[in-house]
């Protein structure tokens, strides 16, 4: 990301949306921590996000946990709101997780949060290598929560219809704008797929344990604004996807076309499976009882 090309989304416009995403998935997860995630018990307790963004996850784990030092970084900084409305506890630092990590913060964290990272890999770029980094800031015993669309099914069974929720549209024969639309965008910028797909698998390549690929496919009472999130988002890609690819451009305005028809005329929405992938980093208690079942 040598010319930062997300700059060019760090708008009002956007952080409202992001905002927004923030919601729905903390909506459709019921809250920002996965459930297997424990702290509550845990002594000088630190937590961070990197690509934080507008730090809303930070803020908000800020204040459920009060007690805990929250730090949250990104590259940019323009959308996180003043330090007078952020917790006390929450610092903020500007960093690249492509740069190399602070000694600082080496085997420092209990929970390392991190989410939607596919598009500063564009290229293709393999994720294992920010991963070890990840693994590396991590106490004994700390975990990684790692949140993302799951990819690897972004052309099927993310279609809804309101007339039987249940039901999903096979998107290879009818309403298959938002497929099409989707696997476009991935296609033109390189977004590597293949490899945010197996993310569990690096996981555990890494020595992380008790790792997690937990997937949700959001329920109608939400599918509809999941829907909305991704039409604004397309609406904000599609002039830096024209910039890069004419052809793709021209396809995918006739495809946002299609989406509105769809949702407006045949009632069937868009709203991508999402996962948490989660896992823990070992510590002597996990030594002991490996070498416990081995006895």
């Amino acid at each position: 990301m040598e010319t930062d090309e997300y700059a060019i989304w760090r708008t009002a416009p956007d952080a409202s949306r992001l905002c927004y995403q923030h919601f729905l998935w903390r909506e459709l997860f019921n809250g920002n921590i996965h459930p297997s995630i424990k702290l509550e018990d845990r002594q000088g307790l630190r937590i961070a996000e990197f690509a934080a963004g507008h730090c809303l996850w930070a803020m908000q784990v800020a204040q459920e946990f009060p007690l805990a030092a929250v730090e949250a970084s990104d590259i940019d900084l323009n959308l996180v709101p003043p330090s007078s409305e952020r917790p006390s506890n929450l610092s903020i630092a500007k960093w690249s997780f492509f740069d190399r990590v602070p000694e600082k913060w080496l085997g420092a964290f209990d929970l390392i949060h991190i989410r939607l990272l596919i598009q500063p890999f564009a290229g293709f770029q393999d994720p294992r290598p920010v991963l070890e980094k990840f693994v590396s800031m991590l106490k004994p015993g700390g975990y990684l929560q790692w949140d993302e669309y799951d990819y690897a099914d972004a052309d099927k069974g993310h279609v809804y219809s309101v007339d039987n929720p249940e039901h999903v549209p096979n998107p290879h024969e009818t309403h298959n704008s938002s497929t099409r639309i989707w696997q476009l965008i991935m296609d033109t910028f390189g977004w590597p797929q293949e490899h945010f797909a197996k993310l569990s698998t690096y996981f555990t390549e890494a020595g992380l344990e008790e790792v997690q690929d937990h997937k949700i496919r959001p329920p109608p009472s939400v599918f509809r604004a999941f829907h909305e999130h991704w039409y604004a988002l397309i609406a904000q890609l599609l002039p830096v996807l024209e910039a890069k690819d004419v052809t793709a451009g021209i396809e995918a305005r006739k495809l946002v076309t299609q989406i509105r028809e769809d949702s407006q005329r045949h009632g069937v929405f868009s709203a991508h499976i999402t996962k948490f992938v989660v896992g823990r980093k070992r510590d002597d208690k996990s030594d002991a009882r490996l070498l416990r079942s081995k006895l």
